[in-house]
């Protein structure tokens, strides 16, 4: 019986992460909406476009990443227009 509890609890929390990643990847995209749309822009974004424009794009794909829960590619293609934006 508590062994099924563990693995409850094990799938419960793995479900959580997940849903919480999906809810970051969906702020990421409603900001790049939100951009595209001419809204001002959140203090994450001051701070990449600050990263990008010290030639920090490592960094700055590694903020995005920590902050709205992205994998590499979705960071990395977060980061690209932002940084094509700038440009």
């Amino acid at each position: 019986m508590e062994l099924w509890l563990l693995f409850f609890v094990v799938v419960l929390l793995f479900s959580v992460n997940s849903i919480y990643n999906r809810v970051k990847s969906t702020e990421a995209k409603i900001d790049r909406i939100a951009k595209k749309l001419g809204v001002l822009n959140s203090p994450l974004d001051e701070e990449l476009y600050a990263l990008l424009k010290a030639g920090k794009d490592v960094e700055a794909v590694k903020l995005a990443r920590d902050e709205l829960g992205l994998s590499l590619v979705e960071g990395k293609k977060y980061v690209d227009s932002l940084k094509d934006e700038a440009e």
